[in-house]
Formats: C-alpha cells, structure tokens, sequence
C-alpha cells in the first residue's frame, strides 16, 4: 500500500478535529466497524494523525491541535458539515451509535428518495446521515416525489 497516492484517496477525505482522538477512534471502530490503518502520536500523546477506512472511504481523525486548542465542533456550538454513509441496516446502526454514546437528531424512517435515513451527531460533535436503499427509483421519480413532498410540507425545513 502506498499512503499518499491518488488511487488510494479518490474524491474528498474528511478530516476530523476531536477533543478525545482515542476515544473517537473507539466509537468509529465500534459503531461503524472502522479499521485503523495508521496513528501518528505527538510527545504529549495527543493523535497527530490518524488514518481510518470506513465503508470503503478514508477518515482522518486528530487531537486537537489548534492554538487555542478549542476548535472542536463540541467547543465551536456545532459542525456545519454532516458526514453521509450508506449502511446495510440503518436501523442498527443508528441504534448501535445512540447506545454507544451518539445523540439522536433523526430516527430512522423511510424517505421520499427511496432511502431509510436517520441522523446523529456523535459524541465529538460531528453530524453523520445514514442511509440503507430500500427503493430504486429513477432521477425523474424522485425529483417527482420531492416536489410532492415540498408542496405536502411546504411550512417544513428540509434535512
């Protein structure tokens, strides 16, 4: 394996700042079956870096680093960025997060597009969407759906 390389990193890779590395680490393992694939530790024993694969895709998670040391979405009031993985059962591993420690901001339902979604935000204050496909539908059928359900909760804010 060669860490760096384009083909080892197609598209976007999220990189997370953390308040606990470790115990971030723990909960992407336990929740979402993460592998680790490589941990860089400063001399405090802080994460520097670390390198996970999730659901095919890299994660970075890191210890807080910044000067003031608070730049944590815990410390910051929120992340403006939800994290968004397909999953084989949402169901359980929604409730699996929540049981783990992760705060629920959507339960799982069926969804207009064809999807069953939910939402949490995990102990670190990161937001995450997942989805399990329950529906094939075609663009045409879903934009059809959408405007039906934009017109049916037109008072409603969208996820």
């Amino acid at each position: 394996m060669t860490i760096g390389s384009a083909t080892e990193f197609p598209g976007v890779t999220a990189q997370l700042t953390v308040s606990d590395a470790n115990a971030a680490v723990r909960f992407y393992r336990t929740v979402f079956g993460a592998d680790e694939l490589l941990r860089n530790v400063g001399p405090d024993g802080r994460i520097m870096h670390c390198e996970l694969l999730v659901n095919g895709g890299r994660l970075f998670v890191h210890d807080d680093y910044s000067p003031a040391r608070d730049q944590t979405p815990t410390a910051l009031g929120g992340a403006a960025v939800t994290l968004h993985m397909y999953v084989d059962d949402v169901d359980a591993v929604f409730a699996g997060a929540i049981a783990a420690g992760a705060t629920e901001l959507k339960a799982p339902a069926d969804q207009f597009w064809g999807d069953r979604y939910a939402m949490l935000r995990d102990p670190f204050g990161h937001a995450w969407s997942l989805a399990t496909p329950r529906e094939e539908l075609s663009i045409a059928d879903i934009e059809e759906r959408g405007d039906s359900w934009a017109r049916a909760n037109s008072a409603v804010e969208p996820d």
